[in-house]
């Protein structure tokens, strides 16, 4: 038999949110770690790959923004990409002492193809919602996350 703890109304259903967001990013996480194993992929590297091929190329403090990274973690991960010859340091022109950072040939073809594939695992991930609980869903976790 199950004991059944009320902690308030308000707390139950916050508590009930935090359980429902945790099991939907672990779910999500699952599938697109499957994913990115296709591709020899971090999560880490995918965002940057994905940032530079839709933003074009980026400082790295740039980068560490844009998908929400540490410095130390990108470190690794730039040169990791850098080692597998899917993006390229390039001497920033305004300031020569820093470095964009830009995909290679090869890592543009990598993430179009990469890119198209996770389209495809979002639109399955989402499916059962159709476009305006899509629509509400976002508005909500904007509104949740204060934005």
């Amino acid at each position: 038999m199950k004991i059944k703890t009320s902690y308030g109304e308000e707390n139950d259903i916050n508590l009930k949110l935090v359980i429902a967001l945790s099991r939907t990013h672990l779910s999500f996480g699952r599938g697109l770690q499957i994913f990115l194993n296709e591709y020899g992929l971090t999560s880490a590297q995918f965002g940057v790959l994905e940032a530079l091929y839709h933003l074009g190329e980026m400082r790295i403090c740039e980068l560490i923004d844009k998908t929400l990274s540490t410095s130390g973690n990108m470190t690794v991960v730039i040169r990791n990409l850098e080692k597998e010859g899917l993006i390229q340091r390039k001497i920033n022109p305004v300031d020569k002492r820093a470095f964009n950072i830009v995909l290679t040939p090869e890592g543009e073809a990598m993430i179009k193809v990469a890119f198209e594939a996770h389209l495809v695992l979002i639109n399955q991930f989402f499916g059962n919602l159709d476009r305006e609980e899509k629509l509400e869903l976002q508005k909500l976790l904007k509104k949740a996350n204060g934005l």
